[in-house]
């Protein structure tokens, strides 16, 4: 009767399961903006992390290529994001200026980052369906793209205006032009800044998982960010798993009690 009834928990559970997997994409992601943390050794001057702790995070100071050295500066491309540039122009890349993503509580950002330039675009393929992405997004400028994609299929695309109000406008980067959310003007001045934070992607539900995420510049500025975080999807045979141990430590535990009653 145990295992019966076990078997019917399991069906539930796996019912479930799939019924998220399929489930209706009526709204398609969504994001939460903030000021983010410090880096994990709690240096200030890295520009403001995701607080995920179970994140991957590539903060674009020490890249591991290919061969298995340590590169500076650099975007990966090996491993589970990998970066490539459409750059004609070589102007997109991994650099350090004053135009880098400040910190969680405005402070200067003196590492690397990654600045994507007029009218061009980095890809990020990964390599499994993930669920969330965060990026340092900073000195945000009208024109800044992210485009989420499930292989060639486009899932959703955010531009400079979907987000709103930033989380912090620092004095460290002045804005061209006013008139946009991403820009702020200090209190009784005609002088604009550009606005920083934390912005955080998430699928709310498995049909708006992604495996690519395409970053661009539409028209002249730029997309400065920092500190890319990623969280995966559990494989399909690892949810499985671990309902199997769950059902074997039930039938253990109702093994056990049964040996201490005949006792």
């Amino acid at each position: 009767m145990f295992i019966r009834k076990f078997a019917s928990i399991a069906a539930l559970s796996l019912s479930a399961i799939a019924s998220f997997s399929y489930a209706d994409a009526a709204h398609a992601m969504s994001f939460t903006m903030s000021t983010g943390t410090t880096s994990p050794k709690g240096e200030t001057n890295q520009g403001a992390y995701t607080k995920d702790k179970n994140a991957m995070t590539i903060d674009f100071n020490n890249t591991v290529n290919a061969k298995g050295k340590t590169v500076q500066g650099t975007a990966p491309t090996t491993g589970f994001a990998q970066y490539s540039f459409s750059n004609a122009k070589g102007t997109s890349k991994v650099k350090s200026d004053s135009w880098a993503p400040v910190g969680s509580h405005g402070e200067k950002n003196t590492s690397k980052y990654l600045e994507v330039f007029s009218d061009s675009s980095v890809t990020i393929n990964l390599e499994s369906l993930t669920k969330s992405f965060g990026l340092d997004w900073g000195a945000a400028h009208p024109g800044n793209t992210l485009s989420f994609f499930k292989g060639d299929t486009l899932i959703k695309s955010f531009e400079t205006a979907d987000i709103g109000k930033f989380a912090l406008y620092s004095e460290q980067h002045l804005g061209p032009k006013a008139g946009d959310s991403s820009m702020q003007s200090a209190p009784g001045s005609k002088t604009y800044y550009q606005g920083n934070g934390y912005v955080q992607f998430f699928a709310d539900n498995a049909n708006e998982y992604f495996n690519k995420i395409v970053i661009s510049q539409k028209g002249a500025g730029g997309f400065e960010s920092d500190n890319h975080s990623f969280r995966t999807v559990p494989e399909p045979s690892l949810v499985f798993g671990m309902l199997a141990i769950g059902g074997g430590m039930l039938l253990l535990k109702r093994k056990n009690q049964k040996a201490l009653n005949l006792g």
